[in-house]
């Protein structure tokens, strides 16, 4: 029965447009911004090397396809959390806006599975997301500027060798995609409790923002909340690339995630279960 519920959410899904909003804006943006990035390459190159470059004789160029999927990731990972909620949105609020639920749940098939197979393709799709967003990212920004040793900031300017760089990408994107479920669940909940679309992706981009906030803000209550906010944890895929590895803030990451994703589930069902359809 919840194989053929899955299947039958992946089709809706797969046959709405808005599913693909996210995936199009994200092909149509990386290669402007790639473009961009080789275009002002010895601008940017000249701001890494700071005052090294008077004292040091540097050869060849950090501009490679490597740091551009690391810029690009790091701007845009903040603007994540809206395109992860295109789907999760819509996916309980539309049967409500429709009136299909009437019919849909007086059929013989418990609440719980119906809104399970949805929690599935929501998750599945966030999952799907940012996979391609690195990935499209990681290949474009190779194919147009080359590979190379990738430079970041960590205790001062850290250069990563060739071969140890591919792998810290698939961590950052594991981890990433760990904040985004998170966000998607979130979406999800209001999702539960909306009669329209538009609500639950106002509401969790404005929690969303204010997580932000109390991140950036350095006000010591906001310092002692953070670690506990899910969105505290959004940019901490750039620890990825650092070395030694901060294992204890990705172990953090996982646990508080992992207990607001169940903890909006939870709920999710619990609402779920004892709304009134028929009004």
């Amino acid at each position: 029965m919840i194989k053929n519920l899955i299947k039958n959410e992946a089709i809706k899904t797969l046959y709405k447009k808005r599913t693909y909003i996210s995936f199009i804006l994200i092909t149509v943006l990386i290669p402007f911004i790639v473009l961009a990035i080789d275009n002002g390459g010895k601008v940017l190159e000249t701001k890494i090397y700071g005052q090294l470059a008077d004292s040091f004789l540097f050869f060849g160029s950090v501009i490679n396809g490597y740091l551009s999927t690391y810029i690009i990731v790091a701007i845009l990972i903040s603007h994540m959390p809206f395109l992860s909620t295109i789907v999760a949105s819509e996916i309980v609020s539309g049967e409500y806006s429709k009136g299909t639920f009437r019919m849909y749940l007086t059929r013989p098939i418990s609440r719980s599975n119906v809104l399970l197979s949805k929690l599935i393709i929501v998750i599945l799709y966030t999952f799907i997301l940012m996979f391609f967003f690195f990935s499209y990212t990681l290949l474009v920004s190779c194919l147009w500027l080359g590979i190379g040793d990738l430079a970041v900031f960590h205790n001062g300017l850290l250069l990563l060798a060739q071969d140890d760089i591919l792998w810290r990408f698939f961590l950052a994107c594991i981890l990433s995609t760990f904040v985004m479920i998170s966000v998607s669940c979130l979406c999800f909940l209001i999702s539960t409790i909306s009669r329209n679309s538009v609500t639950p992706i106002i509401i969790t981009i404005s929690i969303v923002f204010i997580g932000t906030a109390i991140t950036f803000i350095p006000i010591p209550i906001f310092e002692k909340i953070n670690p506990y906010l899910f969105t505290g944890y959004i940019d901490t895929f750039l620890n990825a690339f650092h070395d030694p590895l901060p294992t204890n803030k990705f172990f953090n990451l996982f646990i508080v995630n992992l207990l607001w994703s169940i903890s909006f589930i939870f709920l999710s069902f619990q609402i779920f279960k004892s709304k009134d359809i028929l009004n």
